[in-house]
This record gives structure tokens, C-alpha cells and sequence, in this order.
């Protein structure tokens, strides 16, 4: 299971060292054994010129959701260090629009992990509980330490 020592260290590159997360207004608000959940309260630099949620943004909070979601699992090989893992392969379904002003939810989770490949998905609800997007993703881990 995951150490308190861990979700600490988490939370903190989750909410306050990692950039693009800072720049585009990402928060970890929650982390488990094979689960991450991740907001985002809707800003102008992420819609679209039509004022809806840009797809880029949906998909990029999936990508923290399931990335985060695999790193409560992959701590402590070579001590406090994760092995990165890249994308082989993802799908997303954008099933509703996302409303400028509303606040999203991913919850990612890791469905299967092995010693290379992790199968992921998840899933964005709006505050209404409506759901916005599902994804699912293939990584493999490149086997090189990364320091949190």
C-alpha cells in the first residue's frame, strides 16, 4: 500500500512542482492504491474559441488522472524514485460538452499493472455528476528512475 511519506510527496508534484499542471490549473484532490483524482475548475485558456472545453485539456487531465494514478503503485523501486512510464497507446471518448465555468473531475485508476505494461482508464464528470469524457490508456515504463 501506499506510505504516508508517498502521498505526501505526491500531492505536492501533483498540486505544487509540477508546471504544465500549474499553468493549466490542474489539482490532485485525491490519491489511493491504484487511483488519483484530479480537478479542473474551467479558465479561458481552456476552452475552445467556440467557448466550449478544448479537447486538448480533456485529454491532458485524463493523462494526469492515470499517469498519477499509476506513480501510488510505481514508488519505491531504487528507494524514494518511479519509473517514468511513456504512452503506447490511448483512447478517449468525448461524450458530452464540458461548459466554460464548470468544475471537472477525473478519477483515474490503474486496471492492471505488470512489470512493463500498465493498463489504465478513466473517467471526468462535470458537477453535476454528468459524464464528460472516458479514457484508456497502454504505458510501458521505460525502466529509468525519476526522482519526485
Amino acid at each position: 500500500p501506499m506510505t504516508k511519506d508517498l502521498y505526501d510527496k505526491l500531492m505536492v508534484f501533483g498540486n505544487d512542482q509540477e508546471p504544465f499542471l500549474a499553468h493549466n490549473f490542474m489539482r490532485t484532490t485525491d490519491l489511493d492504491d491504484g487511483t488519483a483524482t484530479v480537478t479542473l475548475p474551467m479558465h479561458t485558456e481552456s476552452l475552445n474559441r467556440w467557448g466550449g472545453a478544448h479537447g486538448g485539456i480533456l485529454f491532458s487531465l485524463c493523462d494526469v488522472a492515470m499517469g498519477m494514478a499509476i506513480m501510488t503503485l510505481r514508488q519505491g523501486e531504487g528507494g524514494h524514485r518511479s519509473r517514468p512510464p511513456h504512452w503506447c497507446a490511448a483512447t478517449i471518448d468525448y461524450l458530452s460538452a464540458a461548459a466554460a465555468g464548470s468544475t471537472l473531475t477525473t478519477v483515474g485508476k490503474v486496471d492492471r499493472l505488470g512489470g512493463k505494461l500498465a493498463f489504465c482508464s478513466a473517467e471526468m464528470t462535470d458537477e453535476t455528476g454528468k459524464v464528460i469524457v472516458r479514457a484508456h490508456c497502454v504505458m510501458c515504463f521505460t525502466g529509468r528512475a525519476l526522482p519526485l
